[in-house]
């Protein structure tokens, strides 16, 4: 009896000491600030890589629906260059380094090659169509993520309105404690447009293709090498000990 009563406590001491050590681990800190890109047009499904995540863009899901697999999903563009959107597009301001700009009702799916990771804030701006819009927000940024096991989470805030010059601003979305908390596997990114009724929509009938958003410096963690294994012993521990318990 003894015997039996000393293993369990040493069990569940690895148990305790597995755990607590996974949970005091520092988790690793990243920042995707996209400066590191070249200015560069990416459609359906075509992908890079910065500050250890990977992008892939996406055309609209309604596009999607109707059979069509190809098409602009965004486009790497430099802030400091303010003609780097065209002579129609305009360009948002407070942002004077390389961000990315999802068109046309699209989004941009978030992974990190080789595991998940906490999102913790991102800096986004309304992508206006065409310039000479009243002020005002059109409409939010849109976060679906899905977790490590299975879950999906959505989040949204409303883009910023326009500086004294008429141009969309970027700001600075700081994620609730219960999101940076997640465990994402992947994190899709889209925009909505108001549509006077409370709701918030994409690929809008009176306004379609006009769901637009840039997006700069995901600041993102990631647990430790060494996290997941004490994770793991901890477990075992806890379930051997139950085990025993039950005999």
């Amino acid at each position: 009896m003894n015997v039996h009563f000393t293993r369990i406590k040493q069990l569940a001491g690895c148990a305790l000491v597995g755990v607590a050590a996974m949970l005091a681990a520092p988790a690793h800190a990243g920042v995707a600030n996209l400066d590191s890109q070249a200015p560069m047009v990416y459609n359906h499904g075509e992908q890079f890589l910065d500050g250890g995540l990977s992008f892939t863009a996406r055309i609209s899901a309604y596009v999607q629906s109707l059979g069509i697999t190809d098409g602009l999903g965004g486009t790497i563009l430099d802030g400091s260059n303010p003609n780097s959107c065209g002579a129609i597009i305009d360009c948002p301001a407070g942002n004077t380094s390389k961000y990315y700009a999802g068109w046309n009702d699209g989004s941009v799916d978030v992974q990190r090659g080789g595991g998940f990771y906490s999102l913790n804030s991102l800096r986004f701006s309304f992508f206006a169509p065409v310039g000479g819009q009243p002020d005002g927000s059109y409409g939010q940024l849109v976060l679906k993520a899905t977790t490590m096991d299975g879950n999906t989470v959505t989040r949204s805030a409303d883009f910023a309105g326009q500086d004294g010059n008429g141009h969309f601003m970027f700001s600075t979305w700081n994620l609730d404690a219960d999101f940076a908390a997640l465990h994402l596997a992947n994190l899709n990114i889209s925009a909505c447009l108001f549509d006077g009724n409370g709701g918030c929509q994409n690929m809008a009938d009176w306004a379609p293709y006009a769901a637009q958003f840039a997006i700069d410096d995901l600041a993102f963690a990631v647990p430790l090498p060494g996290s997941a294994p004490l994770l793991l012993l901890g477990l075992a521990g806890l379930a051997a000990m139950r085990r025993r318990r039950a005999q």
